[in-house]
């Protein structure tokens, strides 16, 4: 009896510690296959189209900034290109960017192109999409003369033969057709919509988002070993920062070449007419660096305030002028500085706040100056402020200087008598640029 009853006791033991294994096997196994599997239902989308369509550096930095965020949260990123191209160091930053990514990355060109640079940063996405009347191709560079405002193709092999073998290193990563991705370069090799599927550059048709997010359910990419299961049921719009956008306008050719113009012509002026003070700001006009442009312009707007603060009476044009300029400084500072920084959501909302106090101000600037105008054109053209009333901005001791204003404007003033702040006065005569002023009781 013992010795079955201690069988049976063995028996439930092992049972217990068989199961016990078994469940544990089942939840390693369960999770390493949520650990290598997963699902992503968010889609973030950023725009390359009319009229930020060049592929420059404020571009880059969009692409970067929707990208990190996409990571961050699990989501994919999908680019909607519509564009000629633009610059080559630009085109490689995004497209190396997008190669590393670890989210997914899809790139639909919805317009009718994305052609030059623009299929460059396609090349390495996870999945392309077309529309039906797309065109892709057209990779060979060229160069422009800001100058001349002339466009030259490039074709020495020490600048093509890179750009070959970057497009080919892109679509073997994603197992495109290498030969295509060379003849885009070496012959300009266009293709539509049905050869480049047909051909193995993109991987699917599709008429618009909601028929592109219909086609990518349920499809599997890998990214780093991990298989991501797309299903995206919800799309948010990603908004480029103020500094990426002034960064793509300065970066346009012709803005570029009337920069350039005013910059040598202004440097040209100040120095034959001694204004040099201004030559700095001249030719900061003839290179567009946003970095330097924003350190300048947070330290002019720093000294202006000072000045304003400190050396000059009440708050007028310099201080709402160093304010602007702070504002500007600001909204060109980078979006993701290195070292120790706040994160750059809190920085893109200081900037938009910082850019909203400056444009505020600057919209009572312009009434402020329009209504001076208007006042001075009313005016006498030979206006004396003597027998004017007035008021004191400043205690004036007898034989010290101090500020009143007269008809709205300031002046210095000098009086036999004390006269406190906020007195009134009046203009008694005139010694240079000075007034001699008495107060006058209310």
């Amino acid at each position: 009896m013992l010795k079955e009853g201690y069988v049976e006791l063995s028996s439930k033991v092992f049972t217990v510690i068989l199961l016990t294994v078994l469940v544990l096997i089942l939840l390693t196994t369960t999770n390493a296959l949520t650990t290598n599997h997963n699902e992503v239902t968010t889609a973030l989308i950023v725009s390359i189209t009319p009229p930020w369509d060049t592929i420059d550096e404020g571009v880059r930095e969009c692409i970067d900034a929707a990208l990190t965020e996409a990571e961050e949260n699990g989501y994919a990123l999908i680019m909607l290109i519509d564009s000629y191209g633009g610059y080559l160091d630009a085109g490689f930053n995004i497209a190396d960017r997008i190669a590393l990514a670890k989210a997914p990355v899809i790139a639909y060109v919805s317009g009718g192109k994305a052609l030059s640079a623009a299929t460059l940063i396609i090349l390495p996405s996870h999945i392309i999409a077309v529309s039906p009347q797309a065109v892709i191709g057209a990779m060979q560079p060229i160069s422009y003369d800001p100058m001349t405002g002339t466009y030259r193709f490039v074709n020495e092999s020490k600048i093509i033969n890179p750009i070959v073998e970057k497009a080919i290193n892109y679509a073997k990563q994603r197992y495109r057709n290498t030969t295509a991705a060379e003849l885009f370069v070496r012959k300009n090799l266009v293709l539509n919509s049905e050869s480049a599927v047909k051909y193995h550059v993109a991987d699917l048709v599709a008429n618009n988002l909601d028929d592109l997010l219909n086609k990518l359910r349920g499809k599997v990419i890998n990214i780093d070993g991990k298989n991501v299961t797309l299903n995206i049921v919800s799309t948010k719009e990603f908004t480029c920062s103020i500094r990426s956008r002034v960064i793509s306008a300065f970066s346009n050719p012709l803005v570029n070449s009337i920069m350039m113009t005013i910059g040598v012509l202004g440097t040209i002026f100040a120095l034959l007419s001694g204004k040099l003070p201004i030559v700095p700001l001249t030719l900061l006009l003839t290179g567009f660096n946003p970095n330097l442009i924003s350190l300048f312009m947070i330290l002019l707007g720093g000294i202006l305030l000072a000045v304003e603060l400190f050396a000059t009476p009440g708050f007028g044009i310099l201080g709402i002028t160093g304010i602007v300029f702070l504002a500007i400084g600001f909204a060109l500072m980078p979006s993701a500085p290195s070292g120790f920084a706040p994160p750059p959501a809190y920085l893109e909302q200081f900037r938009i706040i910082a850019v909203g106090i400056a444009s505020g101000l600057g919209a009572f600037t312009g009434f402020a100056v329009y209504k001076i105008v208007e006042a001075k054109r009313r005016e006498s053209k030979y206006f004396t402020p003597i027998e004017r009333i007035g008021h004191a901005v400043d205690n004036i001791k007898p034989g010290s200087e101090g500020f009143v204003i007269v008809n709205g404007e300031y002046w210095r003033a000098i009086s036999d008598e004390f006269i406190p702040k906020g007195s009134k006065v009046k203009v008694v005569r005139m010694e240079g640029a000075r007034l001699v002023v008495k107060k006058v009781e209310d």
